[in-house]
């Protein structure tokens, strides 16, 4: 887990609310009230639904770049999501073990972060 991770989970935000301070970050913006908001998407809405690393990140790429993120990288980054982790929803992807969240979820987080990064441009 990188140190930006560790310390925002430190801070109580969940993972919606990681990737959109990350990105604000990377954007040199700040947002408090967005980053708040970004909370009805954790844990995959409250329902075990999409995954909040995936719908803050489709988001993250529409606050970045509205026009480009219609046009393709939202499905990009949908799609290489399914297939990094084979499943879109949050309760798939926990598997019913609440473990997961400490093991699985930093390395999505970091992962996802890196490939938005990556469609948005941004050097690393």
């Amino acid at each position: 887990m990188n140190e930006e991770i560790l310390d925002l989970k430190l801070k109580g935000y969940c993972c919606s609310q990681m990737i959109m301070e990350m990105g604000l970050r990377r954007l040199e913006k700040e947002n408090e009230d967005l980053v708040s908001a970004m909370a009805g998407l954790c844990d995959g809405m409250w329902s075990g639904r999409v995954c909040g690393i995936l719908s803050a990140g489709i988001c993250l790429l529409y606050l970045a770049d509205p026009k480009e993120a219609s046009m393709n990288n939202v499905e990009e980054l949908t799609e290489w999501f399914e297939d990094a982790f084979e499943y879109t929803d949050c309760a798939d992807l926990m598997d019913g073990n609440p473990l997961n969240k400490v093991e699985k979820c930093p390395m999505m987080l970091e992962a996802t972060f890196q490939k938005i990064a990556e469609l948005l441009e941004w050097d690393e």
